[in-house]
């Protein structure tokens, strides 16, 4: 079990289109945090020897393929890190591995807005850790792509569709067929079409620090 002396850490998944970018930064620059993103995909790529586009394909259609790495590799992996240097493939055992490795070492240094990769579920346990979910009407979504974008109508409910169902999938596939949209996963949930990015920041920062002084 985690320990309890970690200071607060607030987890976001956001759909897209949702504000979640602009209210990551805001709880940034608010806490002094550092923002984990990138930073996930970076580290999981070098612990297993491959580059970040392998990580990303592995995120984008987790079920797209067969296990392409056995799990006699996986033990192998586990022996040697070094055996997978340069290989071009990550299995979904693997892959999980690294991730909550990863992420509980940005847990446990604190000061941390993880956005996306199933954080929510990853760190369930903590009790410092703060459960965010953001998400708005598919209308608000397609105008916010839009306006961003510069693309039509069309082609921005598109790439929505296509986003949901990849998170949705993604979860599924991670995380024992468990429900993306599930309330249970979340501490608070905001719908960003009715709640400006400033307010939705200042309502989940009193969350945390509520979370983090009561102990989790």
């Amino acid at each position: 079990m985690p320990g309890g002396d970690t200071m607060a850490v607030i987890t976001i998944a956001r759909e897209l289109g949702s504000e979640g970018d602009k209210i990551a930064e805001l709880l940034c620059q608010e806490l002094g945090c550092r923002r984990v993103d990138k930073e996930i995909l970076a580290q999981i790529a070098e612990d297993a020897g491959v580059d970040v586009e392998t990580v990303l394909a592995k995120e984008r259609r987790p079920a797209s393929r067969p296990k392409l790495v056995s799990a006699e590799m996986t033990a192998l992996y586990r022996k040697d890190p070094s055996a997978f240097r340069n290989k071009s493939v990550l299995d979904d055992q693997t892959y999980q591995q690294l991730l909550q490795q990863t992420m509980e070492q940005f847990a446990q240094a604190g000061n941390a807005v993880i956005v996306g990769r199933g954080g929510q579920m990853v760190l369930r346990d903590w009790p410092a850790a703060l459960h965010v979910r953001l998400y708005a009407p598919i209308e608000a979504r397609v105008k916010c792509l839009v306006e961003r974008l510069n693309i039509s109508a069309q082609e921005a409910e598109r790439r929505l569709t296509r986003s949901d169902e990849q998170k949705r999938e993604y979860i599924r596939q991670m995380h024992q067929y468990a429900d993306w949209a599930s309330l249970k996963h979340y501490h608070v949930i905001i719908n960003t079409a009715a709640i400006a990015p400033e307010v939705a920041s200042q309502m989940i920062i009193l969350a945390a620090r509520h979370k983090e002084n009561e102990g989790g």
